[in-house]
């Protein structure tokens, strides 16, 4: 009873991770004065602050000292996959390539497939089936123009890498042994994190980001790492607690939740298309959680 409830409480954690995700783009429209290695390590560097500040009270660091060499390996890796890589490449794709090739190629579902390979996790023809009718639904709802998704640069390159970096980071949170717990775990790849990503910064010349400030920058820059937290804690609380096939099924939700904060924010107008796909995705994650509870 208490690992169903487990269960539930990180699939719920998903489905916000997923609304979260959809946020992020927000806060990085009004960072552009930063160059991407910037961006991305003021936004974790705030986060890691933050982060102890809220989280202090469950922080051992007496558990340090017993962290073994294969739990470090698997922490630094982690932090290399999701901020070294994944987020500065996702960054930049947005640059060199379409907004809808981007969105679609981020919505393959490599970490269904790593949880199958890697995971050795169970699948069958209907999980297989709710998978593409996932990833069809994004594809509706990202893709502008479906002739462009042929065209394939160096945009594109870096969109593809990100998207397995960031498959790879999550489901190698199911090989974190049970010392640390998932906001230490947090704590921890945002340290390394920042690390790695001002380093590879100085040494790419780019010196530190201090002109361009105003008091709205700076409040932007602090509630992005108030997201950067909980974005992380979350997916180290879900994938620890939901099956990786299923996980990935309902990260898909953040196309729906995009296209909800294009409306509010944006005034964007919800297409035919994006509603099909919007309901496409919420079947397909209603449907997989159902095969998952029977099973």
């Amino acid at each position: 009873m208490l690992q169903i409830q487990n269960k539930q409480k990180g699939i719920l954690s998903l489905i916000i991770l997923s609304l979260l995700f959809a946020s992020m783009g927000i806060f990085a429209r009004y960072l552009v004065v930063f160059s991407v290695l910037q961006q991305v390590y003021l936004r974790v560097g705030v986060a890691l602050l933050l982060g102890y500040i809220i989280f202090h009270k469950d922080i051992s660091f007496s558990k340090i000292k017993r962290i073994q060499t294969r739990e470090w390996i698997l922490l630094f890796l982690r932090s290399l996959f999701l901020y070294g890589l994944a987020v500065t490449f996702l960054t930049v794709a947005f640059i060199f390539a379409k907004y809808g090739n981007t969105t679609f190629i981020g919505s393959m579902p490599f970490t269904a497939f790593f949880g199958i390979i890697l995971l050795k996790e169970r699948f069958s023809l209907g999980k297989t089936l709710f998978i593409i009718l996932a990833f069809l639904g994004a594809a509706l709802i990202g893709v502008r123009s479906f002739s462009d998704i042929f065209l394939w640069g160096k945009g594109e390159t870096f969109a593809l890498i990100s998207t397995v970096c960031f498959s790879l980071s999550y489901i190698a949170r199911r090989w974190h042994s049970s010392l640390l717990n998932d906001k230490e775990i947090t704590l921890l790849i945002f340290f390394i994190s920042v690390v790695i990503l001002f380093l590879t910064s100085i040494i790419a010349g780019q010196g530190l980001p201090v002109k361009g400030w105003s008091p709205f920058l700076l409040l932007i820059v602090v509630l992005a790492g108030f997201f950067n937290i909980f974005t992380l804690y979350l997916t180290n609380y879900g994938f620890k607690r939901v099956e990786t096939v299923l996980a990935s099924n309902i990260l898909a939700l953040e196309s729906v939740f995009g296209v909800i904060i294009g409306f509010l924010f944006y005034a964007e107008v919800l297409s035919v298309k994006e509603f099909i796909g919007g309901i496409a995705i919420l079947v397909s994650v209603i449907g997989m959680n159902y095969l998952h509870r029977k099973t």
